[in-house]
C-alpha cells in the first residue's frame, strides 16, 4: 500500500521528469531533463561527466521502457513510473547511480563535497524551489558541517525513493 506521503513524493518526481506536462514520460522528456541538468551544471558536451550522465540517463529510459512500460506504447504513465521506482533492482542499478553521477557533476570545484550553492544548482535543475532545496539540504547534511558527502547524498537518494 502506498502512503499519501509516498504518493506525493513520487508525483513530484514524476513531474520533474515529465517536462512537457502531458502526463506521460517519453524518451524526449528524460533526454531533456538530462540535458537541462548538465547545462545547469556547466558540464562541457563530450566531457567525461557529460557522457556518464547521458549514458546513465539512456540506461534509465531503457530500464523504464523495458520494466515499466507495461503496454509497450513508448510512454511511461505515473503508475508505471511508481512501479519501476519501487523495484529494488531499478533503484539500486539505475536511479541511484544516475542521481550520484549528476551529483558528481554538480561538484563544480571537484572537492568531493557538495556545497549549499552546488546543491541549489542541482535541485534547481530538478525543478525544486530554492526554499525547498534549502530545507532539504539541512535534512541531508547529517553532520551539520555545511557540506554534503557522497554518502549523505546516497542515503538521501535511497530514502527519497523508498517508503519511510
Amino acid at each position: 500500500m502506498v502512503t499519501q506521503t509516498e504518493r506525493d513524493r513520487f508525483q513530484a518526481m514524476f513531474r520533474q521528469v515529465d517536462g512537457d506536462g502531458d502526463g506521460v514520460i517519453e524518451q524526449v522528456d528524460l533526454d531533456q531533463m538530462v540535458q537541462r541538468t548538465l547545462m545547469q551544471f556547466g558540464a562541457v558536451p563530450g566531457s567525461a561527466h557529460w557522457r556518464r550522465v547521458t549514458d546513465l540517463g539512456n540506461q534509465m529510459w531503457q530500464a523504464l521502457q523495458k520494466g515499466a512500460d507495461a503496454d509497450g506504447d513508448g510512454k511511461v504513465t505515473a503508475r508505471e513510473f511508481v512501479a519501476a521506482y519501487r523495484r529494488a533492482d531499478f533503484l539500486d542499478q539505475v536511479a541511484i547511480p544516475f542521481e550520484l553521477a549528476a551529483l558528481e557533476t554538480a561538484d563544480a570545484d571537484n572537492d568531493g563535497r557538495i556545497s549549499i550553492a552546488e546543491w541549489l544548482t542541482w535541485q534547481q535543475a530538478k525543478g525544486l524551489s530554492q526554499v525547498e532545496a534549502l530545507q532539504e539540504f539541512q535534512q541531508v547534511d547529517s553532520d551539520g558541517d555545511g557540506f554534503l558527502t557522497r554518502e549523505e547524498c546516497a542515503q538521501h537518494v535511497k530514502q527519497s525513493y523508498t517508503a519511510q
